[in-house]
């Protein structure tokens, strides 16, 4: 049967995976994983693993080798703790793979270019309101900003930081919590420094792994914010729950506000997850209320831009 997606693809490598069939794993990634270009990194990363895991350095030398001459690289946490490279750590032709891929990171302009976007309000008064909006994982600044550029149009002052973790080029993960959460606290600060905005209308957001980092320093005191919009967000605490009753309780003795935006054909996420999260949160008397988007997915689709506006609306009410 032939496989029309990648996100097919990657259920079948990870069935693979999991059952232990690297040969079948490799067979199939070798056959289908130059069908889709866009995700080419994902795809090489696939055919590495599974090289790796049936003893096949060369084909994870020649993969590499191949990716870094067309301009691509990986962050080192791909390289270090990825468990199929596990093995290989401290070989000769690996370390020698990971010292070149860290070099053409390092010379990537796109890492310090993009890793603020902001958009302040032109003619505007003082004291304006403050989105600050989280890209999803294997994302970046530029590439979630339709997300978020409807509240431009609010009278909003945008930021969207990018995340310090490389997971390869154009591909920034919020994975090490401790340190998303420290890079967001700093960006805050930094801003707090030269932008006079409202500090009563300051709203966190995010898309997907975003999404937790905005609920969570929301719902935890991590950042000084009126509430958090959530768009098909993973989720904090689920494995926690008396972490998440705290949350809870803090939210509503801070009077927090939770907007969560889930696409009614996001599959990319546990819908069912993200109501049963809502209304324990609602039951509890934190103000908070769910939208489902008819027909959007897991990506960017024109009809969120309403459901955002929508969102800054009531969380700033």
């Amino acid at each position: 049967m032939k496989i029309s997606t990648f996100g097919e693809l990657n259920q079948k490598m990870a069935g693979h995976f999991q059952a232990g069939e690297f040969q079948k794993a490799l067979e199939l990634i070798e056959r289908e994983g130059g069908n889709f270009p866009d995700d080419r990194p994902l795809a090489d990363y696939w055919t590495m693993c599974a090289a790796a895991r049936v003893g096949n350095k060369s084909r994870v030398v020649e993969v590499a080798e191949k990716f870094f001459q067309d301009g691509f690289w990986y962050g080192e946490a791909m390289w270090r703790m990825t468990p199929s490279f596990k093995p290989m750590q401290g070989d000769v032709d690996f370390e020698r793979l990971v010292a070149r891929s860290l070099n053409i990171q390092s010379l990537d302009p796109g890492l310090a270019k993009s890793a603020l976007l902001e958009f302040v309000p032109k003619n505007q008064p003082k004291d304006f309101p403050l989105l600050i909006a989280l890209h999803g994982n294997q994302q970046s600044a530029k590439k979630t900003l339709p997300f978020w550029s409807p509240a431009i149009g609010t009278g909003f002052a945008l930021l969207v930081p990018q995340s310090e973790q490389a997971m390869f080029k154009d591909a920034y993960i919020w994975d090490e919590l401790d340190t998303s959460f420290r890079q967001v606290k700093d960006i805050f600060i930094a801003v707090e420094k030269r932008l006079q905005f409202d500090a009563s209308k300051v709203v966190l957001a995010g898309h997907s792994m975003g999404g937790l980092i905005a609920i969570q320093m929301a719902m935890t005191g991590g950042l000084p914010v009126k509430g958090f919009i959530a768009n098909g967000p993973a989720l904090p605490f689920e494995d926690a729950p008396e972490e998440l009753e705290k949350a809870i309780a803090y939210s509503r003795e801070q009077g927090l506000r939770g907007y969560f935006i889930v696409g009614e054909k996001d599959i990319d996420i546990e819908q069912n997850a993200i109501r049963v999260y809502f209304e324990k949160m609602k039951l509890a008397g934190v103000t908070s209320e769910l939208e489902i988007v008819p027909g959007a997915t897991h990506d960017y689709n024109p009809d969120y831009d309403a459901a955002l506006v929508r969102g800054l609306t009531f969380v700033n009410s």
